[in-house]
């Protein structure tokens, strides 16, 4: 359906805590510990996990023309990567913009403070699930050729 598509990737553990906040608080509040501690957090999880990585392979599949472009590489190396956005959309942007771009890099809509459950969320059969969704999804990576998985999103 598309000639080309630009495919970004977050890390899943923090995409998955990003936006189960947004869904429990909209997108500038906090899940409550409650909400952490209720079974609405396995639920979502156990749906959203397999959602991150078949969303990924997908695009892998039948995007006929595709840039991978990974969320944390943008927030290290903002300029770098607009550059490599703009060459693949064949387009040219100005320095002027791509420093106003940077200079406003953090924009308004994130939440206050890095507010997270106190304990870590994620159980260990949780853990065992994503992590084998990231081996998936950084085997597809590597046999297409693109940008694999940043090191720190891979089980240690």
């Amino acid at each position: 359906m598309f000639d080309s598509a630009i495919l970004l990737i977050r890390n899943p553990y923090r995409s998955l805590i990003a936006e189960f906040n947004r869904k429990c608080a909209g997108h500038l509040g906090h899940a409550t510990e409650a909400q952490w501690e209720s079974k609405e957090w396995p639920e979502f999880v156990s749906s959203y996990a397999p959602w991150w990585a078949s969303h990924a392979l997908s695009w892998m599949k039948f995007g006929r023309r595709l840039l991978v472009v990974h969320y944390e590489e943008m927030q290290r190396a903002l300029l770098s990567q607009l550059r490599l956005i703009a060459a693949f959309l064949n387009i040219t942007i100005s320095e002027e913009r791509l420093l106003c771009s940077q200079s406003n890099q953090d924009g308004y809509f994130k939440r206050p403070g890095a507010q997270q459950p106190s304990l870590d969320p994620f159980t260990p059969d949780m853990r065992q699930m994503i992590d084998s969704f990231i081996l998936t999804v950084d085997l597809a990576l590597q046999s297409r050729n693109f940008s694999r998985i940043p090191q720190e999103y891979l089980p240690r």
